[in-house]
């Protein structure tokens, strides 16, 4: 499966769990992309498929009351040293230290963590020894309400570093390493990580997440920024043209006869697709027809469209009996498309058919 850039950096750094975050509306479960099936459970209100941020997929939007996603204590969860990364829209205060991600050691402790406090700063909180509190820092930038922002958070035995779009924002002395807790029977959930909530208290957050990854390192400042700037590499549109001859005709412009044209897309991928469509209409004598506007589309995993002749004549806002021109299709991921194109004689009955696998063609996003 092709990933973005910034999932590529991700991945490139090994991650001990990573959320994209990019399930359809209603899902369950929240799939963990690093390999090592740390995926968790989802309850309360959580809205999936928004739009996501730079580089990403879609993203999951938390109400700030209930959403939260909870993934079980594994042993691959309690590093030593960490790094904590998220893209994150906060939609504001609700009288709350809003977790963001969090990994328990007991109930009212966390192992390491960071959310938003209501004043907008960033809060951090480790627990680096058997003591009943944590090592704690706040950023000292503030967040601001509706914006984008990526946050992380790296310990490497000695520092708490708090790095907030691409550069580094506070660090706090925080010598030894991450307390563990690692997995029991008894503490699969409260000792587990929540992601937009505590896994059994209520610190909801509210807004946008987006891609949140845990490493069992400290990811240098380089590599921060490299993941910061991943975000806003060029990206490939796969444009396809399909031909399409759609209606009925005494000659002239083709043979007499009833022509259909059926493309058939379909989404190869196992992450939902977003495609936009519209409409070329092509006349004869060297003259330009109209171009209709695109319209979005949406194809989960694995599934399939067809758009037949209704259809094109819908998006072309045209009705005349005979058209043809072309259905230009785009997508930031490759697609399989098939044309199927049939001809009907005077009496009626199918002559000829004929199938055509169109080729993608790319540009980079952006570009006109």
């Amino acid at each position: 499966m092709a990933i973005g850039n910034f999932a590529a950096e991700v991945m490139a750094d090994g991650p001990i769990g990573f959320w994209r975050l990019g399930e359809p509306a209603g899902s369950a479960t929240a799939a963990d992309s690093s390999g090592n099936a740390n995926n968790g459970s989802c309850t309360g209100g959580i809205t999936f498929g928004q739009p996501g941020f730079h580089g990403g997929d879609t993203a999951a939007l938390f109400d700030g009351m209930s959403g939260r996603i909870v993934v079980r204590n594994s042993n691959s969860l309690n590093p030593p040293h960490i790094t904590m990364e998220a893209k994150v829209r906060w939609d504001g205060a609700n009288d709350r230290y809003q977790r963001i991600v969090e990994k328990s050691s007991f109930p009212e402790l966390a192992q390491y963590g960071f959310g938003i406090l209501p004043n907008g700063h960033v809060h951090v909180e480790l627990r680096t020894s058997s003591a009943p509190v944590s090592d704690a820092i706040d950023s000292i930038a503030v967040l601001s309400i509706g914006i984008e922002a990526h946050i992380v958070v790296t310990y490497d035995g000695s520092l708490i570093s708090i790095y907030l779009n691409g550069a580094l924002d506070n660090q706090s002395s925080a010598p030894g390493s991450i307390s563990p807790k690692p997995p029991t029977s008894a503490n699969l959930i409260e000792s587990g990580v929540g992601i937009g909530n505590q896994t059994q208290r209520d610190r909801p957050f509210k807004g946008l997440i987006d891609e949140v990854a845990l490493y069992p390192r400290e990811l240098p400042a380089d590599r921060v920024l490299a993941h910061y700037r991943a975000q806003f590499a060029e990206r490939q549109i796969h444009q396809y043209a399909a031909k399409f001859v759609c209606g009925k005709t005494d000659g002239g412009i083709v043979a007499p006869g009833t022509y259909f044209t059926a493309i058939n897309v379909h989404n190869p991928l196992y992450t939902e697709a977003h495609l936009r469509v519209k409409v070329a209409i092509g006349l004869p004598g060297l003259m330009p027809g109209a171009v209709s506007k695109f319209h979005p589309v949406r194809l989960g995993p694995d599934e399939a469209l067809e758009i037949d002749c209704p259809d094109i004549r819908k998006l072309a806002g045209h009705s005349a009996e005979f058209m043809k021109g072309f259905v230009v299709i785009e997508s930031q991921t490759e697609l399989d498309v098939v044309v199927v194109y049939t001809a009907a004689g005077r009496d009626g009955q199918v002559e000829t058919l004929h199938l055509e696998r169109v080729p993608a063609r790319s540009r980079k996003a952006g570009l006109p």
